[in-house]
């Protein structure tokens, strides 16, 4: 590593065999008050090229090459490309100037990066696209879109399908007549509009689409005050209850759009977010798509 005054600020170069990237990770990830507003006026970049990078989740990123650039707590360059332990390549841009900032990441391996970046756990390959755009200093707004991925062990997935909803006496299972395995599930599809402001986080016109299950959602899934508000609709079998919305009449009439199945159930989950309390309309999972939307939570 070497260090040189710039002006102000600082220049570091830094090349090696290791790296622990935890703490430059959270720093990165944080909110956007305190991501994006000023604390001090020391100006730092870094250039690295380093062999292994570690991040959250045992997740080791290999062949990274690192420009960053930042003034106090204000990130005002970040650009990174490296590969996954899979071999998988992974780009992430964060720039900012002229009052606006835009981020984007892509990854061919979206299950790693996301845990690298202690963001999401339980999901396992795929791809993946994130582009964010706004203000120096409000919300980013944007969205991102994954394809061919396994969601793994998700708690609030198992939840939706186990749980008896008040006023019936069946859960999901046992309403569908199936077993719905929830520990390994395969989607051919995850896509999300993105608002992220200061200490919240709100997402919109939510899709999961795979074979077996497929949900909307939409709603805030954190806010300032760390509490969850999030509705959506949960479909079984969804490879066969798509069949539906696929054919134009038929579609319009019972499928309510190409991206809702047959049946389905509608769900909530709010409260804290880091145990949100579940409810389930019980009357849903017998209502064609078309009347779904009148039993859904506002």
């Amino acid at each position: 590593m070497t260090v040189k005054r710039s002006g102000k600020g600082f220049a570091v170069d830094v090349s090696g065999n290791a790296l622990d990237a935890r703490s430059l990770i959270k720093q990165f990830t944080s909110d956007v008050d305190t991501a994006t507003k000023t604390t001090g006026t020391d100006a730092v970049s870094v250039s690295a090229d380093v062999n292994s990078l570690s991040g959250f989740h045992d997740e080791v990123l290999s062949n990274l090459k690192l420009d960053y650039s930042a003034a106090g707590s204000r990130v005002n360059r970040l650009k990174v490309s490296a590969a996954a332990s899979s071999g998988a390549a992974i780009t992430i841009s964060n720039t900012a100037g002229n009052g606006a900032r835009a981020l984007t990441m892509k990854s061919a391996d979206a299950g790693a990066i996301l845990r690298f970046l202690n963001i999401y756990e339980h999901m396992e390959g795929g791809s993946i696209t994130l582009a964010l755009s706004g203000t120096a200093d409000g919300p980013m707004r944007g969205q991102v879109d994954s394809s061919n991925f396994f969601i793994v062990n998700e708690p609030k997935l198992a939840s939706i399908v186990s749980t008896t909803p008040t006023g019936d006496s069946r859960s999901l299972n046992e309403a569908v007549k199936g077993k719905i395995d929830t520990s390994r599930v395969k989607f051919e599809r995850g896509f999300t509009e993105i608002d992220k402001g200061s200490g919240y986080l709100k997402l919109a016109n939510g899709v999961l689409r795979g074979p077996r299950i497929g949900t909307t959602f939409q709603g805030t899934l954190y806010d300032q005050n760390n509490n969850m508000d999030m509705t959506g609709t949960f479909m079984p079998a969804y490879g066969l209850n798509r069949i539906f919305g696929e054919l134009p009449l038929v579609g319009v009439l019972l499928g309510n759009g190409r991206d809702r199945g047959l049946i389905g159930v509608t769900y909530r989950l709010k409260g804290n977010a880091n145990k949100p309390v579940l409810d389930i309309n019980p009357l849903s999972v017998i209502a064609p798509g078309i009347f779904r939307s009148i039993f859904e939570y506002r």
